[in-house]
């Protein structure tokens, strides 16, 4: 069915809501900011009938299994997820539109760090830029590895069994570039519609030895799935393939990323661990010139291996 009219619009949610968003909520997490997500959700004035709304817990397995159990119950067209303490920021609906039009697979868009409980919102000249493919875009752009930043058609999750993993830390980094990867019609707008609150007690931000060492080997487990998410694509697309060259680009940005982390928690025997990324195929790293920062790092590590 054509969608003509806002009228239109609301027959089709009336079948099927248009916007499943799947919110995790487990643990120690604070009601009252889930609560606060909430309130965000409905200050936008979408008609009940357009969204659904999924608080879902981890059944003890961590986010990603959360947001793949909220994924398994969706019915909406489009999928998103907002993390309870998180809120989205005025001028939200100004998506819909596009989704509308455009139908992508794919709708990423910006995040603003909030320190403050209360709602702020961005303002700025609102862009939007349509790619033929989520690998063009994966293939020249430099993005932030947050799930919470995008739409996600929801058929096209399904149909390429794109799910988070379960049980680990740093889930959303192989989730999204998966997406990118498979995803047809992607949408890139500058809006900042999603308010990502920096929460003291969040478990991203504990400081503990245990926790920080966790980290940084579910870190090391993410890059070994972008290895093999890799190698299957260079399989089957070939080399040169804009799939294969964008999924390279970032597995070798993440590679800088994990060294940094590395470096930043002072990691017991640096050596050692520069000597395993080197037999397990992270480095050196690409002699690709990305961007001048990269080009700045590739040499003083390559240096070192």
């Amino acid at each position: 069915m054509a969608v003509k009219s806002r009228e239109d619009f609301l027959y089709i949610c009336r079948m099927q809501p248009y916007i499943s968003i799947i919110i995790p909520f487990f643990g120690k997490a604070d009601p009252v900011l889930l609560q606060r997500c909430l309130d965000s959700i409905q200050r936008q004035g979408m008609e009940k009938e357009t969204y659904e709304l999924i608080v879902t817990d981890d059944d003890g397995k961590g986010l990603g299994a959360a947001r793949n159990k909220g994924m398994r119950q969706a019915t909406g067209t489009y999928l998103m997820f907002v993390d309870a303490d998180d809120y989205l920021l005025p001028g939200f609906t100004q998506c819909i539109p596009h989704l509308m039009s455009e139908h992508p697979d794919v709708f990423s868009f910006k995040m603003c760090k909030v320190k403050e409980k209360a709602f702020k919102p961005h303002f700025s000249i609102l862009f939007w830029i349509t790619y033929e493919s989520g690998a063009e875009y994966l293939e020249s752009q430099n993005f932030t590895g947050s799930a919470c930043g995008h739409f996600f058609r929801r058929r096209f999750l399904n149909d390429h069994d794109i799910t988070f993993a379960e049980e680990c830390y740093h889930e959303d980094e192989d989730f999204l570039v998966k997406a990118y990867c498979r995803a047809s019609t992607t949408v890139v707008t500058n809006g900042h519609f999603y308010g990502y609150y920096i929460n003291p007690s969040s478990i991203t931000r504990q400081r503990s030895l245990e926790m920080r060492l966790r980290r940084l080997t579910d870190f090391h487990k993410m890059l070994h799935r972008m290895k093999d998410l890799y190698l299957s694509v260079e399989a089957a697309e070939g080399l040169e393939s804009e799939k294969t060259m964008g999924v390279k680009r970032r597995l070798s940005f993440l590679t800088i990323d994990y060294i940094r982390l590395l470096l930043r928690n002072r990691s017991p025997e640096l050596q050692k661990k520069f000597k395993a990324l080197k037999s397990e195929g992270f480095l050196p790293l690409s002699k690709a010139d990305y961007t001048w920062k990269y080009r700045i790092a590739r040499i003083i590590i390559n240096f070192f291996v």
